[in-house]
């Protein structure tokens, strides 16, 4: 089929224009490597009074997914893409011209934006390239806590530091101080956008010996083994978690390069108890500082509260929470010491109050990362809960009619849309002259007024891990492992595989898989294939559509347009001369279909409203009309075709389809 010439116009963000008095000022706290049961309105025993009070007067999802590794989720935290897509599929990489990121999208409005915390985005390319008017951080992944020099710098080249004394240097204090002079006094009549991304809890572990003491003996005395009971009885408590959820057996960590070193590889976490007494002293002391640090991330992020209710921010802003990864389990459960490689080092008489200080550099260990993640299964790095399941809360007094705990399912590619809704911006089709990659999450802004959230599959990758969620089901494997299935309604913990008995899902939900991995870059024949054969692709997910053509045709029967496929999506086709106008919604298709029948040159256009209402058009008169089950959820698998459809059918026709004759002038976008 030739194609004379194609028009792609998206208005992506159908919001209208806000006034800069009624927009919300965003506001994005990241932790690092926080676990999902460490904060208290998670079931954690560490002080965490201001998160809490966040979670108690906003939104809290149980269930909510990252990428399972830190650069991969910054990456599709600020740009609404899969990390592959954004340039980021391990912690190697540069964020693609192909993608813009949040504060590229905001600027337009009006938007004053500032990062302050860690980058881990390439440190050739800092965040004053990517948006940000300002940044203080540092551009790596981890560095000491006490020492600024080398590691902490302030962006653009030239701009004023903060002067601290000698020995009153801490990173996380030192992000909130920040955080508060680029919020300013709030007289300047600009909304802001504000990422502040700690590495706290990340390695290497550091905090005031103050701190670590209000929790040192706590850790020695219980041990993980009641640790994980406990927080377990406060989720149910919560209603986090059915009554019926059983904590799962102590982790088993996957064999990798450093803990077949120490000898840990495929061994289970060992009781707390019959661990010698030096070791339990060593490891509640890593734990304990582990704790202070979330303990003072939480103090930090009290100051910035404070701030903004002082200088009249805090009604209007919108405030979202999250941590990048599951728990970290680097890389045993005696955890490391960067002083002798992957080997522990026990720490014990005077040696053991150093650890968390300046000389130190220490992980905490599986051990404490399973308790961490409680009730789930492993951490940082894999697709199973432990590993891409976050702490999320949403809090904004001026824009949310509901509060309260939701269940989701959000995934990180969500802050990108909501933004845009709530903000008024316009996702854009291009930057600097590139075509840019449709947005791949959906809106949160349906859940932050008490309804649902547009069903979609989650797809996630990092290293050979992979998963995907449809529903309730739960496709899961380890790299270079088998596929696991399970049903998260009834196991949330992943402890009854079910592949075997539901072998016809397993196979569905692997070739869903295997088709997002192949147009999302993760694959190599997506990597071999150029990225801007997607990119003309528009956003349809949760949008009011108007899709225009002309059509030139002698034909009695082909596909016009086709999006989506036998799921979801739109379609135009000929039949015995009809134009039919589909809309096919979760499997479920309407169609309309014009009454006279036609051929040569004409103009088509159909439109799909809120309520799913819709209508066709020929040659700019209303032939017929009807109504969907509402907007289309999710972004379809299967891509545009302009005069065929070659994968499932949306409409009721034959696949693959062609139609004899030229389409041209498409115009896809939103009224």
């Amino acid at each position: 089929m030739r194609h004379l010439f194609v028009f792609l116009s998206l208005l992506a963000g159908s919001c209208s224009q806000l006034s800069a008095d009624s927009k919300p000022n965003v506001f994005l706290i990241l932790a690092d490597d926080l676990g999902w049961s460490d904060l208290g309105c998670y079931g954690g025993e560490i002080a965490t009074p201001n998160l809490d009070g966040l979670a108690k007067d906003g939104l809290q999802f149980h269930q909510f997914y990252n990428s399972a590794r830190c650069s991969p989720s910054r990456a599709a935290i600020l740009t609404g893409l899969h990390p592959h897509q954004a340039g980021f599929p391990n912690l190697s990489g540069t964020l693609s011209s192909h993608a813009a990121t949040i504060p590229e999208v905001l600027q337009p409005q009006g938007y004053r934006c500032t990062m302050v915390g860690k980058w881990h985005l390439n440190e050739k390319h800092p965040p004053t390239e990517r948006g940000f008017d300002e940044f203080y951080g540092m551009l790596g992944g981890f560095n000491s806590c006490w020492q600024e020099d080398p590691f902490y710098t302030r962006w653009p080249v030239g701009r004023m530091k903060r002067v601290y004394e000698q020995g009153k240097f801490y990173a996380t204090d030192v992000f909130a101080d920040y955080a508060i002079d680029f919020i300013g006094d709030g007289k300047s009549g600009n909304p802001w956008f504000q990422y502040l991304a700690f590495n706290a809890p990340h390695f290497p572990l550091h905090a005031p010996e103050s701190a670590i003491a209000k929790y040192e003996s706590l850790y020695f005395q219980k041990g993980w083994d009641v640790i994980r009971t406990e927080r377990l009885e406060r989720q149910h408590k919560l209603g986090l978690l059915p009554s019926g959820v059983k904590l799962t057996p102590r982790a088993v960590e996957p064999a990798n390069k450093f803990n077949g070193q120490t000898g840990w590889a495929d061994k289970e976490i060992p009781a707390w108890e019959s661990l010698p007494e030096d070791r339990r002293h060593d490891l509640a002391r890593r734990m304990a500082v582990y704790a202070a640090m979330v303990d003072l991330m939480d103090q930090a992020i009290g100051r910035v509260l404070a701030h903004l209710k002082t200088t009249g921010h805090f009604e209007n802003t919108l405030i979202f929470f999250l941590s990048d990864n599951g728990a970290c389990a680097e890389w045993d459960p005696y955890g490391f010491d960067k002083k002798s490689g992957p080997q522990n080092m026990l720490h014990v008489g005077e040696d053991l109050k150093s650890v968390g200080g300046p000389d130190s550099y220490i992980s905490y260990g599986s051990g404490w990362a399973n308790a961490c993640n409680t009730p789930w299964r492993l951490f940082k790095h894999y697709n199973h809960e432990g590993g891409v399941r976050t702490p999320c809360i949403v809090h904004w007094p001026a824009g949310m009619k509901t509060k309260g705990r939701t269940p989701g399912p959000g995934y990180i590619t969500d802050f990108m849309p909501t933004i845009c809704a709530v903000t008024g911006a316009t996702y854009p089709l291009e930057r600097a002259g590139q075509a840019i990659l449709p947005q791949e999450g959906i809106s949160l802004v349906p859940a932050m007024n008490g309804e649902p959230l547009a069903k979609r599959n989650i797809y996630i990758e990092h290293e050979g891990n992979r998963s995907v969620r449809d529903g309730d089901w739960k496709l899961v494997s380890i790299e270079g492992k088998p596929w696991e299935l399970y049903n998260l309604a009834v196991d949330p913990t992943e402890m009854n595989d079910l592949q075997n008995q539901e072998p016809q899902r397993t196979r569905a939900m692997s070739d869903a898989w295997t088709a997002w991995a192949d147009r999302c870059m993760v694959t190599t024949k997506a990597k071999a294939e150029k990225p801007t054969a997607a990119l003309a692709i528009p956003q349809i997910a949760q949008r009011l559509l108007t899709i225009q053509c002309d059509v030139s045709t002698d034909a009695k029967q082909g596909v016009i347009l086709a999006h989506g496929g036998n799921q979801n999506g739109y379609a135009l086709h000929l039949k015995d001369g009809h134009v039919i106008y589909t809309v096919r919604i979760n499997g479920i298709a309407t169609a309309i279909t014009a009454p006279s029948t036609i051929s040569g040159k004409f103009a088509v256009k159909a439109t799909l409203g809120a309520g799913g209402e819709m209508a066709l058009s020929i040659n700019e008169q209303i032939v017929t009309s009807g109504k969907a089950a509402g907007l289309i959820p999710q972004q379809p698998i299967d891509d545009l075709s302009i005069g065929e459809d070659t994968k499932t059918a949306v409409g009721d026709y034959e696949s693959p389809n062609k139609l004899k004759g030229t389409v041209s002038n498409v115009r896809i976008g939103s009224p």
